[in-house]
């Protein structure tokens, strides 16, 4: 009887890479069912790994996420593990030099960076910008098995338990029972994603006086602020910012008509809860990071030159400045709402 080997993943750091690297990490441990699997990953991102049986989840939060002082709290927490074998899903060079400082004996990830000092196995990275990301966490996974796995799509299934909560965390928000409703994440992290509170209230409102739904606005709690600003002075705008986490966040998505927003850890969230989606799309590039579902439209003006440069903040000055989100309109963006609504 072959030997259970003691192996550990270290998960992405973001949201959207999480929800895309997922169904590897499923494949991977149905594959190895006889091993001994840890995911190592932020606190908030158990819930997107719940589906998987038999793993252990190592939780990172704080300090012992980020930072000079993770690479220590991170490397003795895992030595006294003992692990096998580790892979990166992390593109970081502190990430392989962690691995290497915890005495983990097989390192696998993508060279680059540097990392390759600390690896013992590596793949060259996956170099062009046509492959999805979420192909590029299959191919690592693969390397370590050895063998290929079926890609599918990220999925979330949502518990009775969460459901009811997200039904409570509406009704005491205000909002009755069997109301339809719109998502919409009203602010991206990076400035050059963001299409602006102006535009998102503008819609909001169009949206109301149109059709029979309601919005709810999720995000972080930085995100708060922006979605005070679109919810102003309208009572059938509910801002939910930073009053829900990953779980009640993918419960109160499935339970939404539509999702509108920038390419972001939501708009994945709301892909993997299988409802659909208006994305709006300028510097991300929706070839490699777009969510992944047959119910989306994405809003791109693809005949810009400076498009989906990839950079969290605009490079262009005066008239072309951040082009790529101006030229997107409320018109563009309630059509495409209109058609997933059938209104």
């Amino acid at each position: 009887m072959a030997k259970s080997i003691k192996m550990l993943i270290r998960l992405p750091n973001h949201l959207g890479d999480c929800l895309m690297s997922q169904p590897a990490i499923k494949a991977f441990a149905e594959s190895n069912h006889d091993d001994e699997i840890h995911l190592l990953g932020p606190l908030w991102a158990k819930p997107i790994f719940d589906g998987i049986e038999s793993y252990t989840y190592l939780p990172l939060a704080g300090k012992a996420l980020h930072g000079s002082r993770a690479i220590s709290i991170q490397a003795l927490l895992l030595r006294k593990y003992k692990f096998d074998a580790g892979i990166l899903l992390t593109p970081s060079f502190s990430s392989a030099l962690i691995l290497f400082l915890a005495g983990v004996k097989n390192r696998y990830g993508y060279s680059g960076e540097g990392r390759s000092i600390f690896l013992n196995h590596s793949l060259a990275p996956i170099q062009s910008q046509n492959i999805h990301r979420s192909v590029k966490y299959f191919r690592l996974l693969e390397y370590l098995a050895g063998k290929k796995f079926p890609i599918v799509n990220p999925s979330l299934c949502i518990s009775q338990q969460n459901a009811q909560i997200a039904r409570q965390i509406l009704i005491d928000a205000g909002m009755s029972a069997n109301t339809p409703f719109i998502v919409i994440a009203p602010q991206a992290v990076a400035k050059s994603r963001r299409w602006g509170s102006d535009n998102y209230a503008a819609l909001s409102r169009r949206i109301i006086s149109e059709t029979s739904c309601s919005i709810i606005l999720l995000g972080t709690a930085d995100e708060y602020p922006a979605g005070e600003s679109v919810a102003i002075g309208a009572k059938k705008i509910i801002n939910l910012c930073g009053k829900t986490n990953i779980a009640t966040a993918a419960a109160v998505l499935s339970l939404a008509r539509l999702f509108i927003g920038n390419d972001s850890g939501l708009a994945h969230l709301a892909a993997a809860v299988n409802i659909p989606l208006v994305v709006l799309s300028g510097a991300g590039n929706p070839i490699e990071t777009s969510p992944l579902s047959d119910k989306k439209t994405v809003i791109i003006k693809s005949e810009l030159e400076c498009i989906s440069c990839v950079k969290n903040r605009c490079p262009q000055k005066g008239d072309d400045f951040m082009k790529c989100m101006r030229e997107i309109t409320i018109d563009e963006v309630f059509s495409a709402a209109a058609r997933h609504l059938g209104v």
